[in-house]
């Protein structure tokens, strides 16, 4: 079992299901070995890694413990820093794909390619490769991947109409998935990305709309907190100052009070809410905001008053 699996970041990055620490004279068996090469991999000891994933190789060429290893040569032949050879990289991944991996283990090689065709400007071959993806996985991470990266890969300068093509035959493609706010995978992702793009080309219904799904289908947890935060402020901004909605306005700072009180943005967001009548007084106390005491409650609902 390959111990490598897909988190949502913009590009594809790599974790692993087992972190193990070995003794002072290190893993000797095949399967131990790949854990310490993996877990040294992701925290960029390539030429540790590199040593344990050809010892299982030169142990375990021919089986599935041997293909993993061979890919973690690859990936570290792609991906140094310095001195990285793209052309054995790539030879190594085609003895991959030919030797029939397991599905997971195919979907990577591809993506890895992917990669590897657009840093030597190989555009066409890159998106052959995310293509196959998005077709085959378009329901797993790395299929959401590659549809995010075949978007920023065709989509040219923000405000284009190629990045304007370019996020309509992503929304019909993302049409087709079911979301789970449980596992949103990379979706509130794409989702935020395709608002940047109608935003900056002024259809403001579809940012909008994007945006929005970006609050709704994430959380703090499946993207982060900061990010949600500044996604309300932004929604709420748009249907005051663009689209001159304020009770749309008061529902989003509402949101960003309530839901993200730790926020830089909160204490602003509490008095727009206020000022559009989305919270009540009571509501305001229950939150427990360091310093709103009721002199300055008073105040924020005296203004209220006054702008009614």
């Amino acid at each position: 079992m390959f111990r490598f699996r897909y988190f949502p970041f913009f590009f594809v990055l790599l974790s692993f299901l087992w972190v193990g620490f070995a003794d002072e004279s290190g893993p000797t068996q095949p399967t131990d070995m790949l854990e310490r090469a993996w877990e040294e991999y992701r925290f960029l000891s390539l030429d540790q890694a590199k040593s344990y994933f050809n010892q299982v190789l030169s142990k375990e060429e021919g089986t599935s413990r041997g293909l993993e290893a061979k890919l973690g040569l690859a990936m570290i032949r792609q991906y140094a820093e310095s001195g990285s050879d793209l052309t054995g990289a790539e030879a190594m991944y085609k003895e991959i794909l030919a030797a029939g991996p397991e599905t997971e283990v195919a979907d990577l090689v591809r993506s890895n390619l992917a990669d590897l065709h657009i840093s030597r400007g190989e555009k066409d071959a890159a998106l052959a490769l995310l293509d196959q993806l998005i077709e085959e996985r378009l329901h797993s991470v790395i299929g959401q991947d590659a549809l995010l990266r075949k978007v920023v890969l065709v989509m040219g300068e923000f405000g284009s109409e190629q990045s304007v093509a370019a996020a309509r035959e992503a929304e019909e493609k993302l049409s087709e998935v079911e979301v789970s706010t449980d596992r949103p995978l990379l979706v509130p992702i794409l989702s935020s990305l395709l608002g940047d793009i109608y935003f900056r080309a002024d259809v403001i219904e579809s940012a909008v709309a994007h945006y929005e799904r970006y609050t709704t289908i994430g959380s703090a947890h499946s993207t982060n907190y900061a990010s949600q935060a500044s996604q309300l402020y932004r929604l709420a901004n748009i249907y005051e100052n663009t689209l001159n909605q304020p009770d749309k306005a008061g529902h989003f700072y509402r949101r960003l009070a309530t839901e993200y009180s730790n926020s830089q943005m909160a204490y602003y967001a509490l008095e727009k809410a206020i000022l559009y009548n989305a919270i009540t007084r009571d509501e305001v106390r229950e939150l427990r905001l360091g310093g709103v005491t009721d002199e300055i409650l008073d105040e924020l609902f005296a203004v209220k008053g006054e702008r009614n």
